[in-house]
């Protein structure tokens, strides 16, 4: 092991960051109209919120029209967007600057997010300085993606670090809520309904179920019925056909789903991930029933995610950054090179169009493998230095 002193590890870190940054912003060819260019639809969102118009995003054809009004440049692109009626409100705010200036602000705040949760999730992980933290975790490549094509991964992510530290402390109910903020991007949930049900944590379903009523009565009582109708409407229409809402750019797609697709009928390839769905499923369950300890939990959990989501971009693996840090965490201590070099190799992959064997995303057989790792793990040193004691595992379950 190198022994390096702070000031050597802060200017690799600078390094590390101007590199990273410029390769993945200038290199990697997203095909975005301008930079930032999907939160072109996030800053139509908050001006139709804005607007009183909740119906809008729904409309596809009314929609591209009124972003096409707002950023010109944007015309050749079209989104189509499925997401619950209250999240235009998320931006409305941000709708009352010129668009570059709400880009900026929305990469900052959106930082700013990004670095106090992978703080939380770093207590007692590493006995570096948390300013070395805070740089390495701005070197996540994902993170970069979903920062340049101006994302907003980062809500589920609050979901998924609050849920956690919740059950650190061993507040299944208050996990609950704050893991609900995940049904902004419903199809990130899917994992997380796997194991809450197959566990019976009821006390922590309840949550959900409670933050989920909250967000419907507070979207009834803002956008009106008929925003809700239109959602439903439009959810059943994807579902019946998911190459309306999937990137013509397949380069950056990740979902096990839509490479099945790519190289077999839909009916095949349907089964086969329902089929891999269901193994997924058994893996990471098997992962909570076998460890108490609630950072490899969550970092199996996260894995799964990406793994059985029908819909995974490049930038949805912002969500693996706090498992990254965790299974690094332990990989270290354990002396696991393997996982190490998954790790990078995995992060990396996201963001390299060419990472593909047979139109297979390498990252798929990556995450499964760290994810029968976490299975596997005979012995886990909890970042946070704490176990769940078995009453308290208890409480959580009854």
């Amino acid at each position: 092991m190198w022994n390096l002193g702070t000031g050597e590890v802060t200017v690799i870190l600078v390094c590390a960051l101007v590199a990273v940054w410029t390769t993945i912003v200038w290199v990697v060819p997203f095909r975005q109209p301008v930079l930032g260019g999907d939160f072109i639809q996030f800053y139509t969102f908050g001006t139709a919120a804005r607007l009183g118009d909740w119906t809008i995003q729904y409309d596809w054809p009314a929609f591209h029209a009124l972003q096409v009004s707002l950023v010109p440049t944007s015309d050749p692109h079209f989104y189509p967007p499925t997401y619950p009626p209250l999240v235009p409100g998320l931006y409305a705010a941000l709708s009352l600057l010129p668009f570059p200036a709400a880009y900026a602000s929305w990469v900052l705040f959106s930082s700013v997010m990004y670095g106090g949760l992978i703080a939380i999730a770093a207590r007692g992980c590493v006995s570096v300085s948390r300013r070395h933290v805070l740089m390495a975790c701005l070197l996540f490549p994902p993170f970069v993606a979903h920062q340049t094509i101006g994302q907003s991964t980062i809500w589920p992510l609050l979901g998924f670090v609050s849920g956690w530290w919740a059950l650190t402390q061993s507040r299944p109910l208050a996990a609950g809520l704050v893991l609900s903020v995940v049904a902004i991007k419903p199809h990130l949930g899917m994992a997380l309904a796997i194991v809450l049900l197959t566990m019976r944590l009821w006390r922590i379903v309840g949550g959900v179920l409670l933050g989920l009523a909250f967000q419907a009565g507070i979207t009834v009582a803002v956008c009106g019925r008929e925003a809700v109708v239109a959602y439903f409407t439009t959810t059943l229409r994807v579902l019946g056909d998911t190459t309306l809402i999937e990137p013509k750019d397949e380069r950056f797609t990740h979902a096990l789903r839509m490479s099945l697709e790519s190289l077999v009928p839909h009916g095949v390839a349907t089964i086969g991930w329902l089929a891999a769905s269901t193994f997924f499923g058994w893996l990471v369950v098997s992962v909570w029933r076998h460890s108490e300890d609630w950072a490899l939990r969550i970092s199996a959990l996260l894995l799964a995610t990406l793994l059985i989501s029908p819909h995974v971009l490049a930038y949805d693996a912002i969500l693996l950054a706090p498992a990254t840090l965790w299974l690094a965490c332990w990989a270290a201590s354990t002396r696991q090179a393997a996982v190490l070099v998954g790790l990078i190799v995995l992060a990396v992959a996201f963001v390299i169009p060419s990472a593909r064997l047979w139109g297979i995303p390498l990252t798929l057989p990556l995450m499964g493998w760290l994810l029968w790792r976490c299975r596997a793990v005979q012995y886990w040193k909890p970042p946070n230095g704490k176990i769940v004691a078995r009453g308290d595992l208890a409480s959580v379950v009854a």
